[in-house]
């Protein structure tokens, strides 16, 4: 959960029917996603929930869901606002309920003052049919390592991938729960499965498209194909 940017103060269009809002302490990525017919859904509220709502507010989306990437509290700070003011459904994957619940405890080990609030949470079946939203599937793809339940969430062009892919660098931070190996080998297995072309939206930091990150982002391919010994020195 670095710092990467400052955070903007409007929505930014990051691609069709999805905009970013960039705030709080570590500057994370909330996005903003259009379902149809005035409604819409929110990815990884952080702790700056009320910016987000106002955004929403002016792009005339009501939010009917949140999707959560991973339980860390700057990707689920603000969950609980959208459920208490929209009954919006909260989405994460089961194997981070315990990082989502140890939120309050790393921000005090961080010395922050802020505290979040905890939502009540709806587990993702990976197992089951996607998710429908707005005539679309949204769909879950597992990538353990940053966090034990960490997500990619795949809808039309967009895949939001959290801290487990960034456009620049490698999202390594050594958290509790946090395991190299299994990022990098979780990153490696859908590596080759990603069309070129599909817009990768983070947690932190610009969005890009794929292939640009492939070509590019010399951090994060040293990571993924480093020598053994070099591996071994993570």
């Amino acid at each position: 959960m670095p710092a990467h940017e400052a955070g903007t103060a409007e929505p930014v269009a990051v691609g069709e029917g999805v905009w970013r809002v960039t705030g709080g302490i570590f500057s994370s990525n909330a996005y903003i996603c259009a379902a149809g017919d005035g409604s819409g859904f929110i990815i990884d509220p952080g702790l700056d929930p009320a910016k987000i709502d106002r955004a929403a507010q002016a792009l005339g989306l009501t939010p009917r869901q949140v999707f959560c990437t991973h339980g860390h509290f700057d990707h689920i700070g603000g969950a609980a606002h959208f459920q208490k003011a929209y009954d919006a459904e909260v989405f994460v994957h089961p194997a981070d309920m315990k990082t989502m619940k140890s939120g309050n405890f790393l921000l005090m080990v961080l010395k922050i003052a802020q505290r979040i609030e905890l939502p009540k949470v709806t587990p993702v079946d990976v197992t089951a049919a996607p998710f429908m939203v707005g005539g679309r599937p949204l769909t879950y793809h597992p990538v353990p390592g940053h966090t034990p339940g960490s997500c990619f969430i795949e809808y039309g062009e967009a895949l939001f991938t959290g801290d487990s892919l960034y456009a620049r660098g490698v999202g390594l931070s050594d958290l509790p729960g946090e395991d190299h190996d299994g990022l990098r080998r979780s990153l490696l297995a859908l590596w080759d499965k990603i069309p070129a072309e599909r817009m990768i939206h983070p947690g932190h930091g610009p969005s890009a498209r794929f292939d640009a990150i492939r070509a590019d982002n010399r951090a994060l391919l040293d990571f993924l194909f480093a020598t053994p010994d070099t591996a071994d020195a993570d």
